[in-house]
């Protein structure tokens, strides 16, 4: 029997438009490494499963379930999976030729990593195209040092950027689905508890669903992710069970994150519950504008509350190309 070294996990819900190029990045790749490509179906309306069943690849496990979310999808692929390690790749978007091949190749070199990722391009909603910084300040692949530490100054983590052991996954318990919105930074914070990380600087990867985003209503779809952040509090329960003691480096990268739910519960009219987070977190809120402006504002009532009718004009006269 052949081995199966990666198990590629891809959540799939009306993905019609853009589920060939994912699977095309993913049969095109060159690699000497057995993998075996597991499909969630999430309750698709559009003909995602017609697609998906049309391929002629014989590595392909096609599953359905009602819908649930894609940490519920995500979670029954590992279930499903019988590879050494495993990647998740989201239906929009796709890899590079040598991703497959490079991070398998680095877990296999570096024994004590438990996970891998790669730098990867970024295409906004305004068309914009953004890469982390640190893919420019690195030649060679390289262990971290300080997980949080260098998440915290880069934030170098996204769904499908990431080749896992699937044996830490599965002691992990996968991804928590009561989340609905970054419930994948909480489990890249999550895995990191468990053993070294690795940072490969090579663009293998590009996050790119754009014309997806556009067709399903860009404020529909934001203003469900609003409503959905929680508190820090609760972001970060099963975090902090894995870690010895809050390091100064957790705290800065924890405080990114709490910037970017704060914001989600502002939009959201959770004005009590966002300035707690202000007043408490804020300190190691990145400084960028809103960060700023979200520290200014935090010490009176009246003042975040005249910072959310900014912040909500702001989002709902947003131009998109």
């Amino acid at each position: 029997m052949i081995q199966t070294d990666l198990s590629i996990i891809i959540p799939v819900y009306n993905a019609s438009k853009l589920i060939n190029r994912c699977l095309d990045s993913i049969f095109n790749q060159s690699t000497q490494y057995q993998f075996e490509v597991i499909l969630i179906d999430d309750g698709s309306t559009d003909d995602s499963i017609e697609l998906i069943k049309a391929r002629k690849e014989p590595n392909i496990i096609l599953y359905q379930q009602q819908n649930a979310g894609p940490s519920t999808a995500r979670n029954k692929g590992v279930e499903l999976s019988t590879g050494k390690y495993c990647a998740y790749l989201d239906a929009d978007d796709y890899w590079l030729d040598g991703f497959i091949e490079q991070t398998i190749k680095f877990l296999e070199t570096h024994k004590n990593c438990i996970a891998v990722n790669v730098a990867q391009r970024h295409l906004t909603i305004s068309g914009e195209h953004i890469s982390p910084v640190c893919y420019t300040k690195y030649k060679e692949p390289l262990i971290l040092n300080d997980f949080f530490s260098f998440w915290a100054e880069y934030m170098h983590v996204c769904t499908g950027s990431v080749t896992i052991r699937t044996e830490i996954v599965k002691n992990s318990q996968g991804m928590r689905q009561d989340l609905r919105i970054t419930e994948d930074l909480e489990f890249w914070a999550l895995i990191s508890t468990y053993g070294e990380w690795g940072f490969i600087p090579k663009i293998l990867f590009v996050s790119d669903g754009s014309d997806v985003t556009q067709s399903q209503g860009w404020l529909n779809k934001m203003k469900r992710r609003w409503q959905n952040a929680p508190s820090i509090e609760e972001w970060e329960k099963r975090i902090i069970t894995h870690l010895p003691k809050q390091s100064e480096s957790y705290k800065k990268a924890r405080g990114r994150i709490s910037r970017n739910l704060t914001y989600c519960q502002i939009l959201s009219d959770r004005l009590s519950l966002s300035r707690h987070e202000a007043i408490k977190y804020g300190h190691y809120f990145t400084k960028d504008p809103i960060g700023r402006l979200m520290n200014l504002a935090k010490y009176t009532p009246l003042t975040w509350w005249m910072l959310a009718k900014f912040l909500k004009y702001r989002e709902y006269h947003r131009k998109l190309n």
